[in-house]
């Protein structure tokens, strides 16, 4: 390791790091390094073995000269250890299609709020950094602004800079408009699922809208998960897609969750179970606890992306009589189903797998107009018409 290094106190908790690049071959003058650590002095110790260390290994950024392009993908190196894969591809989109365009040639010591600002406001007006035309929506502008102030946050962390220039911006936000929950009533899932017959798409689609289970639980969901004779299932597990790999996961909640299963539903699995079976025989595979119940023909699993992808398709081709809804809306409709018929919203939580009941309250109020004109019949009845008026 390097020796040449110098600590000096510049005011009580900031300390000036000053350490020696060696010298220039063409001029034969001595480059020097310098920067400002905040903190005790042990910290201010720590960070320059680390710079001295870096131009040991040919790893060494000048920080007074980092850009913010090399800060942010140092950070997607980091904080790919710590977030789930699919989080780190989202990262990674984000910072490759807006942040670096946009702000990958700045001086990481010299971004500041108007640069942001002026950033933000080509967003919300046009003129993308992604090549697109229109403006992006609020939701994925305050994705961006997430993902730009947890990088910054680190770099703060890690004393690369002395404030998050972001921070000014946490009351700023674009306001996120609740788009109205798409669903359908019971005819039209009668209609969706007899279409379905014989096609691939019959039991994910079955499941969802009898268990409300997410698409990843559907195809994450074993034989061994299920007890027939009990009429009960599991959700143990998840199937998530990443970028061309496939992983198994805890449900979204992160943990397990116990849904009871209509009889029709038992019966049909019973079918899917005895033909999964002979299907896989033929291909020299024997079926255990651990084959997935919606799988291929050779017990592989589906992909996630290809399931939505196919549901989409068949969906654009039953535009006359059904409304064009995505899969996870499947979900909404068990939801929806189960409110409008009185079951209590603390069951509708639990097979949904939420964190709380007022979680899918909130999510699901545009039922509750529907159930407050049914409580009052119901108070109609049972209390009102008995009273002596007049």
């Amino acid at each position: 390791m390097r020796t040449a290094g110098h600590i000096r106190q510049r005011s009580p908790g900031s300390w000036e790091l000053r350490y020696s690049l060696g010298t220039n071959p063409a001029t034969g003058n001595r480059k020097t390094a310098t920067t400002t650590v905040r903190g005790a002095r042990k910290d201010a110790e720590r960070e320059l073995r680390r710079l001295l260390h870096t131009l040991d290994t040919g790893e060494h950024v000048n920080p007074t000269r980092m850009t913010v392009r090399q800060w942010l993908m140092t950070w997607l190196v980091t904080v790919k250890q710590e977030v789930a894969p699919r989080s780190h591809d989202r990262y990674s989109s984000i910072v490759h299609r807006h942040l670096l365009p946009a702000l990958g040639n700045v001086p990481i010591t010299k971004l500041a709020p108007v640069h942001i600002r002026d950033f933000y406001n080509v967003l919300a007006e046009g003129g993308r950094c992604d090549g697109r035309d229109g403006a992006l929506a609020p939701r994925s502008r305050r994705q961006i602004h997430r993902v730009l102030s947890q990088a910054l946050a680190r770099a703060v962390g890690d004393q690369v800079i002395a404030r998050n220039p972001a921070d000014v911006f946490k009351r700023q936000l674009p306001k996120i408009e609740r788009k109205e929950i798409m669903t359908l009533d019971a005819e039209q899932s009668a209609v969706l699922l007899d279409a379905l017959r014989g096609n691939r798409l019959y039991l994910p689609v079955l499941l969802g809208l009898a268990t409300g289970m997410r698409r990843g639980e559907i195809l994450g969901l074993r034989w061994r998960n299920i007890e027939l004779d009990r009429a009960t299932m599991r959700v143990v597990e998840s199937l998530e897609q990443t970028a061309g790999n496939l992983r198994f996961k805890t449900p979204k909640s992160g943990r397990g969750r116990a849904i009871v299963l209509p009889a029709s539903i038992v019966e049909e699995l019973r079918r899917r179970k005895r033909e999964q079976a002979e299907m896989l025989l033929e291909v020299g595979i024997r079926q255990t606890g651990a084959t997935l119940v919606c799988a291929g023909a050779d017990g592989a699993p589906f992909s996630p992306f290809s399931l939505t992808h196919a549901f989409v398709e068949f969906m654009d081709k039953r535009r006359g009589d059904l409304p064009r809804i995505r899969f996870h809306d499947l979900r909404h409709t068990h939801a929806t189903q189960l409110l409008l018929a009185g079951v209590h919203p603390k069951i509708v939580q639990e097979r949904l797998g939420h964190s709380s009941v007022m979680l899918t309250l909130d999510l699901y109020s545009h039922v509750i107009p529907s159930m407050q004109e049914d409580a009052a019949a119901k108070i109609e009845a049972l209390l009102i018409r008995r009273l002596p008026f007049g």
